[in-house]
């Protein structure tokens, strides 16, 4: 059942888009478009998705995009194509950047579970263990917030559902260093079921949105 609040938001989005189309207009989106340009090709290569089921029901969904530092600058600059910056504010904003990875590896993650209360990625203590796995050993999260899915979040990560919540998860930087160039993966794991996201393999192609059906395997 979708929420009351739900529908009268697509409604009210529905109305809108016919009141532009009898009036001859159309919508326009910010350019470059979310799906072009180096942000696209950075953000797509840095992102993985894992759907889990037990059996044929769907329990849940993340996609994970690593916020390396070629993938922070990318993000960055695109945000100052959007918003008209300065050169000033889009320095300020790479240096803010640049010592954020610093401190250690960061992955954005949107994140389903079909009932709410395995919805808990933040809490202390959550129901999921959250590990980065690189050179044979595991390194625990050691910050989780959730943050608000503003529009402009969602331009820059399109494969943010409606109905999921989206987390900064941080790492302390592994003992081996930088894992950029390395094969690794990130582990989310619970009663419910064990999710793995994995950076081992170049991406095929880019990540759909996750609320089109996506069949068990």
């Amino acid at each position: 059942m979708i929420p009351t609040a739900t529908r009268a938001l697509a409604l009210r989005a529905a109305l809108a888009a016919a009141a532009l189309a009898a009036a001859g207009c159309h919508p326009r989106q910010p350019l470059p478009l979310t799906r072009e340009g180096d942000w696209a090709v950075a953000r797509d290569a840095a992102t993985r998705r894992f759907v889990l089921y037990d059996g044929f029901d769907h329990r849940a969904t993340a996609t994970a995009t690593h916020l390396s530092l070629p993938v922070r600058e990318a993000r960055a600059r695109r945000l100052a194509e959007w918003l008209g910056w300065t050169e000033q504010e889009l320095a300020a904003r790479l240096a803010q950047e640049r010592a954020e990875y610093a401190a250690g590896e960061e992955f954005l993650v949107s994140f389903y579970t079909a009932e709410s209360r395995g919805q808990d990625l933040d809490a202390k203590p959550s129901i999921w263990r959250i590990a980065l796995r690189v050179d044979g050993a595991d390194v625990l999260a050691s910050g989780v917030t959730a943050v608000d899915s503003t529009a402009n979040l969602v331009q820059l990560f399109p494969f943010v559902g409606p109905f999921e919540v989206v987390y900064r998860i941080t790492f302390p930087r592994p003992p081996s260093g930088e894992v950029i160039g390395k094969a690794f993966s990130v582990e989310i794991a619970s009663g419910v079921g064990k999710i793995l996201l994995d950076w081992s393999e170049p991406v095929a192609k880019p990540v759909d949105r996750p609320w089109q059906p996506v069949p068990p395997p």
